[in-house]
């Protein structure tokens, strides 16, 4: 994984259209990720997380890295407020990109990040059909104030994994969440539903037309 995210700050290609990294200020994502209470391995470069959904525990593995997005760095994991907390152990700080994969795809990620200093922060994501790592838009990530505590969501495809990046060490990652599974249906539009409504109500007719001749036709060779 260390060595898949060395190629994301020069090669990422251009994110989908479809996919968008927004703030957000609404209520947690279908299912929380803890720390793993089976793979308790801490204070490492990775460390594991998992989901908690219907009373299954799915792994999601952590890995810390530095500002050259190659070089890994001993993270801490623990719950707080009951989602997966990371912070780096070392002094000074030095967690600049966090990369999360969870063993299953999902189409949302909902995350909160605190800062050190003053930052930027941005999103890189893989698809589960494949491909390398993609920058989020906006490309140019959003500003954050240190210590505050902001909140991202993720959306627009089917993901595999995504890297968490900051120009500002991060002090803390938290209140993880993420819907599993594919991507919804899209409901249609108002437009959408007229046009299915005009196509059902013409088949109806025609079929009527249809049985009428079948009809006549019945009459007449009787």
């Amino acid at each position: 994984m260390a060595a898949a995210a060395a190629a994301v700050i020069g090669i990422a290609t251009p994110a989908s259209a479809s996919v968008q990294l927004t703030q957000y200020n609404g209520p947690d994502l279908a299912t929380s990720i803890k720390a793993s209470s089976t793979n308790t391995q801490n204070d490492n470069t990775q460390v594991y997380g998992c989901t908690q959904n219907n009373g299954q525990c799915a792994n999601v593995l952590f890995t810390g890295l530095l500002a050259d997005a190659t070089t890994g760095t001993q993270i801490h994991i623990t719950d707080g407020a009951g989602f997966a907390s990371i912070t780096d152990i070392l002094a000074p700080q030095n967690l600049y990109n966090l990369i999360i994969n969870p063993d299953q795809d999902f189409n949302q990620f909902m995350f909160s990040l605190q800062l050190i200093n003053d930052g930027t922060v941005s999103v890189y994501y893989t698809l589960s059909s494949g491909g390398g790592w993609v920058l989020a838009s906006p490309t140019s990530g959003y500003d954050q104030k240190a210590n505050g505590n902001n909140t991202y969501l993720l959306q627009g495809d089917l993901f595999s994994a995504v890297m968490v990046s900051s120009t500002s060490p991060i002090k803390e990652y938290k209140q993880n969440s993420i819907t599993l599974g594919s991507i919804p249906a899209p409901v249609p539009e108002p437009a959408t539903w007229a046009l299915m409504l005009l196509g059902f109500g013409g088949m109806g007719m025609a079929l009527r037309r249809s049985r009428r001749r079948s009809k006549q036709t019945l009459m007449q060779i009787a």
